[in-house]
């Protein structure tokens, strides 16, 4: 029988501190006019996107900047004013872009490979959500990466709101995977107390779905459970101090493993009720997931493994005794992280209506990440999910 494990991810990846110098390098061959850079104000204050602006300079590539990402949930409507971009004269010319640069966290890159798929396929990004349904190769792209938590410089997928459903569709081909990652801890020093939590738990998600997805292999296996491991000795140094370079810079690496780990293993349902409560109410998904986590992981431990879950309590150094103590160990530690991050513990908090639970649940199954999920469950299930979180 056939077991194929694909491993997907850009073809050049620069990390480490001081990594952006070798941009220029990666750039040279390329022999590039035009470039967009899509990015948002507060990136921009930072003063990130004026580097990438010295770079393109230097070799001689014309640029215009998409600033108009308002929030940390991308909407089908940034993607399409991104787009507009395509349509308007820049010197009295066309706007022929050759090159997409994001520069920011997950939102900028996802709505980067948004731009980047529509603009080479045409149609709307709507008619691209589910998983390799886009038929041509994005255009190039380049993600420069501000945060450590979403992945998205890394992998195949978008996460794009659709406004007028309230659903986060999920978009997944190899034909929008960027060219270039970026991810240089200096880039993520300035990340706020708040971002710095919720991305962070991010990573802890990625890594716990990678392990119990359906999909996993030994290849993500090791990079899941390094990451697990790093982010639970070095988020909260990060969270508390923003300028240990050490913590940023293992969390930086835990990041970008966690991601190449669940690009190829795949999710689960923290991620597809995450998606969704997020199209609902628009608040930070990694608190969503940071809620969600300890509640689905005992809902699929009786599907899991018991190697599997012993591997898990190694990675957060609990003693392993049996099956049903190590998944209590499990959820008492990623609660026990979630509060000391401060963030909210109950999806109440977070804008959940006790009556949008149905809805929610629905869409939640419809959500791609569901197929890898290793307890396959129902509407009643996902419901069953939220009233307890909520």
């Amino acid at each position: 029988m056939e077991n194929t494990h694909n491993f997907i991810i850009p073809r050049t990846n620069l990390i480490g501190v001081g990594a952006i110098k070798d941009l220029p390098n990666e750039l040279l061959n390329w022999k590039l006019s035009k470039a967009l850079i899509v990015s948002d104000i507060n990136i921009i204050e930072l003063g990130y996107v004026e580097n990438i602006e010295k770079i393109l300079k230097s070799l001689f590539i014309s640029y215009d900047i998409f600033d108009g990402i308002k929030h940390p949930n991308p909407t089908v409507s940034f993607v399409e004013d991104g787009l507009s971009y395509f349509n308007k004269g820049i010197n009295l010319l066309k706007r022929d872009y050759e090159l997409i640069i994001s520069v920011g966290g997950g939102t900028n890159h996802d709505c980067a490979k948004a731009i980047a798929t529509v603009a080479a396929n045409g149609g709307s990004i709507i008619d691209y959500e589910g998983y390799n349904r886009v038929p041509k190769q994005a255009l190039p792209q380049i993600a420069i990466n501000t945060t450590a938590s979403s992945g998205a410089e890394l992998t195949m997928t978008s996460i794009i709101t659709d406004e007028s459903r309230k659903v986060k569709m999920v978009i997944t081909s190899p034909m929008t995977t960027p060219y270039i990652s970026v991810n240089d801890p200096i880039f993520m020093m300035s990340m706020p107390k708040e971002i710095t939590a919720s991305s962070g738990i991010d990573v802890v998600s990625h890594s716990i779905e990678a392990l119990l997805a359906t999909e996993a292999s030994p290849i993500t296996d090791a990079l899941a459970l390094n990451a697990l491991n790093i982010s639970f000795n070095y988020l909260e140094r990060a969270y508390e101090n923003g300028n240990d370079l050490e913590a940023r810079e293992q969390m930086m690496y835990a990041g970008a493993m966690a991601a190449m780990a669940f690009n190829s293993a795949g999710l689960g349902y923290v991620h597809a009720i995450a998606h969704q409560l997020g199209g609902f109410y628009s608040q930070n998904h990694g608190e969503y997931n940071a809620v969600l986590l300890p509640y689905v992981f005992e809902f699929n431990a009786t599907s899991v493994p018991e190697d599997r879950i012993r591997k898990i309590a190694g990675a957060l150094g609990i003693e392993y005794k049996s099956k049903s103590h190590a998944v209590d160990k499990i959820t008492s530690s990623i609660n026990t992280l979630r509060k000391n991050l401060e963030i909210p513990s109950e999806l109440k908090e977070m804008g959940l209506q006790k009556e949008d639970i149905g809805i929610i649940a629905e869409n939640s199954l419809k959500d791609i990440c569901c197929f890898t999920n290793p307890r396959q469950g129902n509407v009643e299930d996902i419901s069953n999910i939220l009233n307890s979180a909520l």
